[in-house]
């Protein structure tokens, strides 16, 4: 009986299905972003609101748009709830940030940011431990 050699199969590697689900709840918060943003906008040229609420607009937006991607991520996932949802807010923001070092020439990372990135774990924190108790 001969033994055939056998050939090393290639192997593909793919994304564990936890890279897949937290990027499909960062993509979910950049969409629902963009609709709160549009309502916003709506309020502003439709009504008496100015644009001096625009910086808390853009915070509340943000951070509501975090919870709920990071919500969605864990309950997807049902592990690890607070660091799931974390690493959702930071990937929320960090693609925030490359987008705006590609698109404003002026743009410049600050003190500030360090705070951004804590605001936008705990809010993903807080998120992912909703969503895992859905």
């Amino acid at each position: 009986m001969g033994r055939g050699r056998r050939s090393a199969k290639t192997v593909q590697s793919q994304p564990p299905p936890t890279v897949l689900v937290i990027i499909k709840g960062v993509l979910y918060a950049y969409l629902l972003t963009l609709v709160l943003f549009l309502i916003f906008s709506a309020l502003i040229q439709y009504t008496s609101l100015t644009e001096a609420i625009l910086p808390y607009t853009v915070y509340a937006t943000s951070l509501v748009a975090i919870f709920a991607g990071a919500a969605y991520v864990t309950s997807r996932l049902q592990v690890k709830g607070w660091l799931n949802g974390g690493l959702t807010g930071i990937i929320y923001l960090a693609g925030l940030v490359i987008l705006a070092l590609i698109v404003l020439p002026d743009f410049s990372l600050d003190a500030s940011y360090m705070a951004k990135t804590v605001l936008a774990f705990l809010a993903g924190a807080a998120g992912g431990i909703f969503g895992i108790n859905m």
